[in-house]
């Protein structure tokens, strides 16, 4: 199935949507480090940190626990909830907002005009996921959630949202929400979302590498690309 730059409009009464390199044309955490490294030298360890580990692992699929964890203990330094969420809307203002591709804007407000609900679901931490999911309107925030400890961020809690880990989330919303996760609809770029993507009726693969795209072509499902714009 050809590559083409607009997106279809599905019947469905739930959408989920990924972020990073889908909504956005960045990796959300890639444009956070390059913001904080201006002022805060800690910066440097954490962008060391992604790319020498976590990066690396993403790519191959191979995210952990551990990995993920270890990185966000690096990158909050221990801060308090309150004060993570102020460093990420300072980001968002100052830096995020400049990567959302100006389709999905037009993708979404479509999508509202049918009544579906939208729903953000990302391997970015909630706190990032809602600063982007409040600028574009969705409706509901599934990512990753901090694990607390004497009110200080320590580490990130299971399961976490990636691979079939984010199925489950998925699973878990679409249970409490009260629909099918088999008749909703997910846009993705990740092969890592290829679980999530088998599990919805209609799948639809944005902004591909070549691996997914030659694979979303085997299956069958739509290839919407918003970079040849």
């Amino acid at each position: 199935m050809p590559l083409n730059n607009t997106a279809k409009v599905y019947q469905a009464s739930h959408v989920f949507f990924d972020l990073d390199d889908s909504l956005i044309n960045k990796d959300a955490s890639s444009l956070w480090i390059k913001w904080r490294v201006r002022f805060d030298r800690w910066a440097i360890i954490e962008a060391i940190q992604a790319l020498t580990s976590l990066y690396r692992a993403y790519k191959k699929g191979k995210v952990s626990h551990w990995r993920l964890s270890t990185y966000y203990r690096t990158r909050t330094k221990g801060m308090s909830v309150d004060r993570y969420q102020q460093h990420i809307q300072d980001f968002f203002n100052q830096r995020g907002h400049l990567y959302i591709y100006p389709q999905a804007a037009s993708l979404l407000f479509a999508y509202r005009q049918q009544g579906t609900k939208l729903i953000l679901i990302t391997g970015q931490d909630e706190i990032m996921a809602k600063a982007y999911a409040d600028a574009l309107g969705l409706d509901f925030v599934i990512g990753n959630r901090f694990e607390l400890q004497a009110g200080k961020i320590k580490g990130l809690a299971k399961p976490l949202c990636y691979g079939e880990g984010k199925v489950q989330m998925a699973k878990d919303f679409a249970q409490a929400q009260g629909f099918k996760l088999a008749d909703a609809v997910f846009y993705s770029d990740s092969h890592a979302d290829l679980p999530l993507l088998e599990a919805v009726k209609q799948p639809v693969v944005l902004n591909p590498n070549q691996q997914l795209a030659q694979l979303a072509r085997q299956k069958g499902w739509p290839c919407v690309d918003w970079r040849k714009n």
